[in-house]
């Protein structure tokens, strides 16, 4: 048994993980979410290793049998694709998604790949519902949406719905399919991906996605100082960061996060939200031109980071200038014409 290998320290081949995993999605619940718990934490504790990530997730993407995803872009104007892992262990406001909105606003193309909260206040897919966003399941779609307004979103669940069956809302910590399987999920795909960790190996995260065809690759995560691992760029703490290029995987990059995003001194972290309801209400002030201080920082600096891949803008200083200026209009929501803009609060 290789749950029995791996407890006393012996090598198990990937191949012997893929067969694992197989074998335990046709064990009956509540033994099957034991055992799947077990060999997920016990792979993600020992490393995480590439090879063991990548069987993996080949495995559990198997189980929906999906085309091969649509490439978007390669006409000069970059598409970025834009995910996270979840499951950082805080609970904060929404950045990822209204930082691609700004982006777009301002002029880059991003398709947002995302999911309803399992750990978190408010995921994704849940703030694009709640603003009256659509999501989209076919490359038509999304590629309408980027044309006419520069943002798109895409669901993770709807696209695999036999793992999420067995998988789905019942992991709070990173595990091995944090390391990828949201971009992978996705049945289109852009010029460059952006992809944030909430756990220090990007080098894993980075190598698995180049193995599965993503040439360009941004894969990075903030360690806050009290140890916490985000999946977006913090306004404090470290940065780390792996790129892959042509699909070539370069070495990790470690840089203190004031420095990287020129912002000269820490700033307040993020309020926990009271719940869902206050989650949408603190973005859609943000996105309306008020909003909290520490929000719209935090915001601004995750777009300036997809408005410098987007060559929208030269440098993270004037990204996040861009994207400051585009928040406080008030005008962000307006200009992403191809939805609904709401009346009033979610």
């Amino acid at each position: 048994m290789v749950l029995g290998r791996i407890s006393v320290g012996d090598d198990v081949l990937p191949a012997q993980l893929s067969d694992a995993f197989q074998a335990i999605s046709e064990v009956p619940a509540p033994t099957r979410d034991v055992v799947l718990g077990s060999l997920l934490t016990a792979v993600i504790t020992r490393g995480p290793a590439a090879d063991e990530v990548e069987a993996l997730l080949r495995s559990a993407l198997a189980m929906d049998d999906d085309p091969a995803p649509t490439m978007l872009g390669g006409d000069g104007r970059r598409v970025l694709l834009l995910a996270g892992s979840g499951k950082k262990g805080v609970r904060t406001l929404n950045v990822s998604t209204p930082a691609a909105l700004v982006a777009a606003a301002v002029g880059a193309r991003v398709i947002k790949v995302g999911s309803a909260a399992t750990s978190s206040t408010l995921g994704s897919r849940d703030l694009v519902r709640a603003l009256g966003f659509r999501e989209h399941r076919t490359a038509t779609g999304v590629r309408a949406d980027l044309d006419a307004c520069g943002f798109a979103f895409v669901a993770i669940e709807p696209e695999i719905p036999a793992l999420d069956s067995l998988y789905g809302g019942r992991f709070h910590a990173p595990n091995p399919f944090s390391f990828g399987l949201a971009p992978l999920a996705s049945p289109v795909r852009g010029d460059v991906t952006i992809f944030g960790l909430a756990h220090p190996r990007v080098d894993v995260a980075a190598e698995v996605l180049s193995r599965f065809g993503m040439g360009d690759v941004d894969a990075l995560s903030t360690r806050l100082p009290s140890g916490h691992y985000l999946d977006e760029i913090g306004m404090v703490g470290e940065l780390r960061c792996c790129r892959v290029r042509d699909g070539v995987v370069g070495p990790v990059a470690v840089s203190a996060i004031e420095h990287e995003t020129a912002t000269g001194a820490a700033v307040a972290g993020l309020p926990a939200p009271l719940g869902s309801a206050e989650a949408v209400d603190r973005t859609a002030d943000l996105l309306a031109g008020s909003g909290l201080d520490s929000h719209r920082a935090v915001v601004a600096v995750n777009s300036a980071f997809l408005l410098v891949r987007s060559g929208v803008a030269s440098s993270l200083v004037e990204g996040r200038e861009l994207a400051e200026d585009a928040l406080r209009s008030g005008t962000v929501l307006a200009k992403i014409t191809a939805f609904p803009v709401p009346s009033g609060k979610a």
